[in-house]
């Protein structure tokens, strides 16, 4: 670890020790130049780890593990689903594409942590586990699976969606055509900067929760406020989109919700459980309308 980011690791540190178990900080600090946004571990929830995937574990160019999970008869098109900062083995975030595959969607969980997910540990070892994925590989892995989809399994209209970590790489994946991503949606994505939510080239709805800790409700406003006057947001899922600057971006608060509330809810609480089928009900309802239909026959094998 270098001395700049040596100095921000001890400055955090002493920022929390207050006792107990603090899931989540956000930090400015300098690292040369470049002033970086530090977002620390959330704490795992119910990752469903007992949850009994229905798809296929497979390798793909560049030695790129993926999760594949395809729709019986007719499909809709694919989503890639990505994961947050626990993984892509993790049950919760299988389920999620079992789910699409459900709706008529094939469906690609990618491991963009390449078998080396959080596993926790102290602030030190988040931010040298953090660094091991650098962004570039993440953007290449993504094109990757866009690829795969594309070239072997003959899809042309791909989405992405993703959770916590992975709603951060919703937005990044939409900022350049070049993904050819074209519909998003993310849940409570950490740390997006206004800038990167202004760039976003592909209709995306951002989904957030008002008592969540690891992304504060005033970040957000400052994403919704800076869409808002660039003329890029709807404010609903039906609202027309005709007069935009650009591809419709929408961005939905769930009040009295947590963080990571609509994939790894607690399903034992009804007001909780009410709260992840709402907010996986507007993904859905995003993709239908913003993601060309694509039906095809015999997808399986």
């Amino acid at each position: 670890m270098d001395r700049s980011r040596l100095l921000l690791f001890v400055t955090v540190s002493s920022l929390l020790i207050v006792g107990g178990c603090i899931c989540f900080a956000v930090v400015w600090g300098v690292v040369g130049n470049k002033k970086e946004t530090v977002v620390g571990p959330c704490e795992p929830g119910d990752t469903r780890n007992d949850y009994v995937a229905n798809g296929t574990d497979i390798v793909i160019t560049s030695n790129l593990p993926i999760y594949l999970v395809e729709p019986v008869g007719s499909c809709s098109g694919a989503v890639i689903v990505v994961h947050d900062i626990h993984g892509y083995e993790v049950g919760a975030s299988r389920l999620i594409a079992d789910e699409l595959a459900m709706h008529g969607y094939t469906a690609v969980l990618p491991d963009l942590f390449r078998g080396n997910p959080w596993k926790g540990g102290d602030w030190g070892q988040y931010f040298m586990w953090s660094a091991s994925h650098p962004q570039e590989r993440v953007d290449q892995d993504i094109l990757t699976t866009v690829d795969y989809l594309q070239t072997e399994k003959g899809m042309e209209n791909v989405a992405i969606v993703g959770f916590c970590w992975g709603g951060k790489q919703v937005v990044l994946a939409t900022k350049s055509p070049s993904t050819k991503i074209q519909a998003a949606v993310g849940f409570y994505g950490t740390g997006i900067a206004v800038d990167e939510a202004l760039a976003m080239s592909a209709p995306t709805m951002l989904i957030f929760a008002q008592n969540d800790t690891v992304q504060p409700l005033a970040d957000v406003r400052l994403i919704e406020n800076a869409l808002q006057t660039a003329n890029k947001i709807i404010h609903s899922l039906n609202a027309d989109d005709s007069e935009l600057s650009g591809p419709a971006a929408y961005v939905k608060i769930f009040e009295d919700a947590d963080h990571a509330f609509a994939h790894r809810a607690n399903r034992s609480d009804p007001v909780a459980a009410a709260k992840a089928d709402e907010a996986k009900q507007d993904m859905f309802a995003w993709l239908e309308r913003y993601l060309p239909m694509e039906e095809r026959d015999n997808v399986i094998g």
